[in-house]
């Protein structure tokens, strides 16, 4: 559920740390304006090129207008005209909420015609998000109007390269699939290399973030004597003082929260899960015996076969119903993604490939992203399955156990 919250700040953290550089150049009432008018048409355009048009095509084009729009982005914020400021941010963020629709399109928040549990935590994610980008510019803003010229030059700079770089990469692969482009090596591998550096860069951001909170900090006034200065301008340089420490605490406290976060979906929850650890079995007699007792914790048991040329055939047992005995045994495979395997998470068994969740009582059945089902006998004590129909899925996995390697 974490992804909701890192698709807000992937997105929106760039441009909304561009923005807050020049507080100077743009109000709170047009950076709103702005940000309220491009989200809302970048929706209903992505719901249309859905339904009617072309996703695809939708984001070369805004991933292009962005390039073009942040390479003359500084010399509209130099306009004294409210109405060429509040055009451009709708339109940059027009672009970046096409940019969140294609991160997001398969992470609906709502995925049925109920409100579930899942629905609204996700939701919540989302909200928690906006919240703290929100947090962050209005912050920000005001650390970023007490900073040298030089150093928002600066920022501003290095943000828009990094914009620029990760959206060119993302042009150029588009327009590569719609062959605008040809696919000559070297060029392939400099859009492969923008695009997964420019996966990582809202780290960067966090980085340009403490640099200019350092800048502020060392400008902060010192405190005077009192005897010196008299106990009105002592007071004044005082209450600076603590708006300057408070300012820095809460852009500090959104940027750990970011932090944390990103490196908790990057290290961890982004990770695809892994499938348990196999136990081998050998036939007797030419059977493999499964005890059905073993079903009862509701658990997915995995189990595996060593071919005599190497293949490992993989095969689980589970209970289909809980709290009632209906035990099933499938290969850990599937014919449409192939053999990366199963897990189990509460009620629902998910395909390690696509993601799917599968409805438990229809495991067992063909067809779909469900396992490969396999014939078995049930005699009241023991899922009992021939060697023969194992070896009938050696087709169906790829991997090769070499004498003596690990099991």
């Amino acid at each position: 559920m974490s992804v909701y919250f890192y698709h807000i700040l992937q997105s929106f953290l760039p441009i909304t740390f561009y923005l807050a550089l020049w507080n100077k150049k743009i109000s709170l009432k047009e950076a709103f304006l702005g940000l309220s008018i491009g989200i809302v048409f970048a929706f209903a355009a992505f719901r249309i090129a859905s339904d009617f048009l072309s996703v695809d095509g939708l984001k070369t084009v805004c991933f292009i207008t962005i390039i073009f729009s942040l390479v003359f982005l500084s010399a509209i914020f130099l306009s004294r005209f409210s109405v060429l400021k509040i055009a451009l941010i709708a339109v940059l963020f027009f672009c970046f909420g096409v940019y969140y629709r294609v991160l997001s399109e398969f992470f609906p928040l709502f995925n049925g015609e109920l409100l579930d549990t899942v629905s609204i935590i996700s939701f919540g994610f989302t909200v928690f998000g906006i919240s703290i980008i929100i947090f962050f510019y209005i912050f920000f803003r005001s650390i970023a109007a007490t900073l040298p010229k030089w150093v928002l030059i600066a920022l501003g700079a290095i943000s828009i390269l990094l914009m620029v770089l990760n959206f060119f990469g993302l042009s150029a692969l588009e327009m590569m699939r719609f062959r605008f482009i040809e696919t000559k090596s070297l060029f392939l591998s400099i859009t492969a290399i923008l695009i997964y550096y420019g996966s990582f860069s809202h780290y960067l951001y966090v980085v340009l973030t403490f640099i200019a909170l350092a800048v502020y900090l060392k400008n902060m006034p010192v405190l005077p004597e009192k005897k010196s200065v008299g106990s009105i301008v002592y007071r004044q340089v005082k209450a600076k003082r603590e708006y300057i420490k408070t300012s820095a605490k809460c852009v500090i406290s959104a940027i750990l929260i970011l932090s944390a976060l990103f490196l908790y979906y990057d290290l961890y929850a982004s990770k695809p899960p892994k499938i348990s650890k196999s136990t081998i079995l050998e036939p007797i007699d030419g059977k493999f015996k499964i005890p059905i007792k073993l079903l009862e914790d509701d658990d997915l048991h995995r189990f595996a076969y060593i071919t005599e040329d190497g293949h490992k055939i993989r095969f689980f047992a589970i209970n289909r119903f809980k709290g009632k005995t209906s035990p099933v045994v499938v290969f850990d495979a599937c014919m449409i993604c192939g053999d990366m395997g199963y897990v189990k998470n509460g009620d629902e068994l998910i395909c390690i490939s696509c993601n799917v969740r599968i409805f438990l009582p229809s495991v067992g059945k063909a067809g779909g992203c469900n396992p490969i089902p396999l014939i078995y006998e049930n005699d009241g004590e023991y899922l009992i399955i021939e060697l023969d129909e194992i070896k009938t899925g050696a087709n169906f996995f790829s991997e090769i156990i070499k004498e003596g390697g690990a099991q």
